[in-house]
């Protein structure tokens, strides 16, 4: 039997994309609800060979890929301007982390050189990991809860193993901010919302090669469409149009600011959000809107940015 609290989670960039890593304490992330999805397409020759009578040929295993997505608390690093422990997570999404010394880590979009992963989960004495992986995540802010980022990897092939646990980690010690006190804008209006969901929008498809022995060379971020949902409270028009603003296809800038702790600061920016929906909800008999905003470019690559101080 095997325990599921008995569990680790490590990440680690490769030196050569698609080319498993060796995974060692340093690379483990403090995560939670880790999931591991192998995939394997069985070639099917039931109705292709015939042998006499009804009953079917055995299939052939081909093509391999994976899946591992776990959820990582959104929080700095502990002090100003160092990498918080799930960095490696952040940039094989796609995700160009700059550091300022003793001042901040900023996260924003990048179109290339984005790096491959190999992730492994361990889970009490077996060992489920993928590589050649790269991946995309959905980052969700509630009104008194922690923001969670819940990353999703596709890498090129899998492998299931027993293997003990990596021994000598150091768990972080920050705690994450809490999502209140926060100074939220949209369209230089400061909504009352209760939560936010920043979903990255990145496509991943499977590079296919006969080199490789999964069939899979690597999983590349081959488009990326942002988005953002909303729940603000509905007002008049006269204190803010949210209606008017989405039929005209006006573009907003939209801003979330939270914490205070110098190196665990999370400020969150979209120069240019553009509702897609806006629809009437109701939140304890209180008039809501639910809005699905697409975040566009700006001047490109910019779209949104996460910024901890």
């Amino acid at each position: 039997m095997l325990s599921t609290r008995n569990s680790q989670l490590a990440l680690k960039i490769e030196a050569v994309e698609g080319t498993m890593e060796a995974l060692v304490a340093a690379d483990v992330i403090l995560a939670s609800s880790p999931k591991f999805t192998p995939g394997l397409k069985m070639y099917e020759r039931a109705d292709k060979a015939m042998a006499g009578d009804m009953s079917p040929v055995a299939n052939i295993p081909g093509l391999r890929d994976g899946k591992i997505t776990f959820d990582v608390e959104l929080c700095g690093g502990g002090t100003a301007g160092a990498a918080p422990h799930y960095s490696s997570a952040m940039r094989c999404c796609g995700a160009e982390e700059t550091i300022v010394a003793l001042t901040s880590v900023t996260y924003k979009p990048i179109s290339d050189n984005i790096p491959s992963c190999t992730v492994a989960f361990y889970e009490d004495g077996k060992i489920k990991r993928i590589w050649g992986a790269r991946g995309s995540a959905v980052i969700k802010y509630i009104d008194g809860e922690p923001a969670v980022i819940s990353f999703t990897f596709t890498g090129a092939d899998w492998q299931v193993v027993d293997g003990p646990l990596l021994t000598g980690v150091t768990y972080p010690s920050t705690v994450p901010p809490v999502f209140m006190g926060v100074t939220f804008s949209v369209g230089a209006y400061e909504a009352v919302i209760n939560s936010v969901e920043h979903d990255l929008g990145n496509t991943v498809a499977l590079r296919k090669g006969v080199s490789s022995s999964s069939g899979h060379i690597s999983g590349r971020i081959t488009a990326r469409k942002s988005t953002l949902k909303i729940d603000p409270e509905d007002v008049l028009a006269a204190d803010h149009d949210f209606f008017a603003t989405w039929r005209s296809g006006a573009l907003v800038a939209v801003s979330a600011g939270f914490g205070g702790a110098p190196g665990n600061t999370i400020n969150f920016t979209a120069p240019k959000a553009q509702y897609q929906t806006v629809s009437g909800a109701d939140r304890d008999k209180i008039s809501t809107l639910d809005i699905n905003a697409m975040l566009t470019r700006d001047v490109g690559n910019d779209e949104w940015q996460i910024q901890i101080t």
